[in-house]
């Protein structure tokens, strides 16, 4: 493996169908500090349109950074049956590669229902149980670890080895079973990663609830190991904490059809990004931009952009740019838009 990186970067992680049903008949009201749909139990809800997506944290990544043109692979198991191969049919349109994945003969592809409402979801998630081994990959520039089933652990040794030993970059999402398992049992992943990527209410999982502050969040994730974080807060806007400083910037403006993969969207750009070279500050730029494409679409990976139209809407829109935030004035500068804004 020595010489030249085969790849610009490998996305690891479960891939889904995606199912979307968009209901009208749904009330969502605040009960304590949480946001909660209410239908009619036991009625039959209309549901006013369907669409079926290939999706996943890292089927997203892995499209998504294909189209921005970086040389991508995915390292996946996928169920031996119709959706697995809808799943790896999709890779090959989007010029990723698929010598990593395979195909369980045992287990099915796992599926997703998105209940959509008004621009917001709510997933519903069935994975299937998965031994993973790992694979020996081609040296890559980055590696992109996101949502992975139970016994997800399993990888990281020889993960972390291949990560030492070609001193490959990491980017780490955090998916929900590796949130849930806490932070000593993803040490060895955190020690190793390049940017950290999470939503506030990740961020308070792992390093306390106490504050909702983004700096003091972003301060704390970092002692964790990771050289930078990336941190998003829905429509409220992002930031950006690593040695080059902390930098706030708004959601990219225009219409919300459906949420569905903006996060990953995000870190999908922000990544891509600093793999061209360009500063945190830069990258903070480019996510916005991608996932205000993608909420414009149905599902995760219509709206993903090319890096020439990524750039090509930065351009037309030059005051779109992430704000330093270099002291306490300009952070309280910052914290009013901020709330200003709607959840």
């Amino acid at each position: 493996m020595l010489g030249r990186p085969k790849y610009d970067i490998i996305s690891i992680g479960d891939p889904v169908i995606d199912s979307f049903l968009f209901v009208d008949d749904i009330e969502v009201k605040k009960i304590g500090k949480d946001l909660k749909a209410i239908i009619n139990w036991g009625d039959k809800l209309p549901v006013q349109k369907f669409y079926k997506s290939v999706a996943g944290n890292a089927s997203n990544n892995a499209i998504g950074s294909s189209r921005l043109g970086l040389k991508t692979a995915y390292f996946c198991i996928a169920g031996d049956d119709a959706g697995g191969r809808e799943i790896k049919h999709r890779m090959q349109e989007e010029g990723v590669s698929t010598e990593y994945l395979h195909f369980d003969k045992t287990h099915g592809t796992n599926y997703h229902t998105v209940l959509s409402h008004e621009g917001e979801r709510t997933i519903f998630v069935y994975h299937e149980h998965r031994h993973y081994h790992f694979p020996h990959l081609a040296k890559s520039k980055w590696v992109y670890l996101t949502s992975m089933p139970q016994g997800f652990e399993k990888i990281y040794p020889p993960l972390v080895k291949y990560l030492d030993e070609y001193k490959v970059k990491l980017g780490f999402n955090p998916g929900t079973y590796q949130l849930k398992a806490g932070i000593k049992v993803n040490k060895p992943i955190l020690a190793r990663t390049d940017v950290l990527s999470v939503n506030v209410e990740e961020a308070q999982r792992w390093v306390g609830d106490d504050t909702r502050d983004p700096e003091e969040l972003c301060k704390r994730l970092r002692k964790l190991g990771p050289k930078a974080v990336a941190l998003t807060d829905g429509r409220k806007g992002a930031y950006s904490h690593s040695e080059e400083g902390f930098f706030y910037i708004p959601e990219f403006p225009g219409p919300r059809i459906e949420a569905t993969g903006a996060g990953d969207s995000f870190t999908t750009a922000y990544i891509a990004a600093l793999v061209y070279g360009k500063t945190h500050a830069e990258a903070l730029q480019w996510g916005p931009v991608n996932a205000g494409s993608v909420v414009q679409k149905i599902g995760p990976i219509d709206g993903l952009l090319s890096r020439n139209a990524l750039e090509t809407h930065l351009a037309k829109l030059k005051s779109f740019r992430a704000i330093p935030v270099t002291d306490l004035k300009a952070k309280d500068k910052v914290l009013k838009m901020v709330a200003k804004k709607k959840d």
